[in-house]
């Protein structure tokens, strides 16, 4: 489970003061699906970013499956940012000199991980096994993120965190990707929260926030 209690972060822009997720408050479920709408600017990264321990400059407390960040420093942060929360991001994120395989599997035995699926399972279950010695560069946008996703959910994660993975996709593959999240969410049952401006990716959610007023608010 995470909990979020009465959250706030304030910071200066053009030397006014602004005031975001003003004593927010919330729990969301292991194994849930939930989205996050909003336009561009509306601060659901930045609420990303606070849910990972990228940003820590906050009040009040984010507590993700019993571990309290404001408990701890930033070394033991990032250690449990490694072992327990996966990404998938708008423009891939992956190394574009290593294979799709060895995309896959850095992660894995850079940071000791447990697996969801092999190497070649995950590769089939997004269509690309026959692609594995591929490099990345040799890839469409869609394959890439076909990649990223495989990356995401080869391990054991306990919490996965979608930045707009469907925003610089055409229809046909924006299909593809969220329908191949709900898939292996119900295979893996890790928890993922998914940001999105596109009501019909999030609609794929179990539960819809939209970020409103510099807050959160059930859609």
């Amino acid at each position: 489970m995470i909990k979020i209690n009465k959250l706030s972060k304030i910071f200066w822009e053009n030397k006014e003061k602004v005031e975001i997720f003003l004593d927010m408050s919330i729990e969301i479920n292991s194994w849930d699906f939930i989205s996050i709408i909003g336009p561009s600017g509306s601060w659901k990264s930045t609420f990303l970013n606070m849910l990972s321990g990228i940003d820590t400059d906050y009040s009040w407390n984010i507590e993700i499956f019993w571990t309290q960040y404001n408990n701890m420093s930033e070394d033991e942060i990032t250690l449990f940012r490694w072992k327990n929360i996966s990404y998938i991001f708008q423009n891939f994120k992956l190394i574009d000199n290593l294979t799709l395989r060895e995309n896959i599997d850095l992660i894995i035995e850079l940071n000791w991980l447990e697996r969801n699926f092999s190497t070649d399972e995950i590769l089939e279950i997004v269509w690309l096994k026959n692609k594995s010695e591929n490099y990345v560069f040799n890839l469409s946008g869609g394959e890439r993120q076909r990649v990223a996703i495989a990356r995401a959910f080869v391990w054991k994660t306990k919490l996965l965190l979608a930045d707009e993975p469907t925003g610089s996709l055409d229809q046909r593959n924006k299909k593809i990707i969220i329908d191949l999240i709900e898939k292996l969410h119900n295979k893996t049952k890790n928890t993922i929260i998914l940001i999105t401006h596109d009501t019909e990716v999030a609609n794929k959610s179990d539960t819809v926030y939209e970020m409103k007023d510099y807050n959160l608010v059930t859609k």
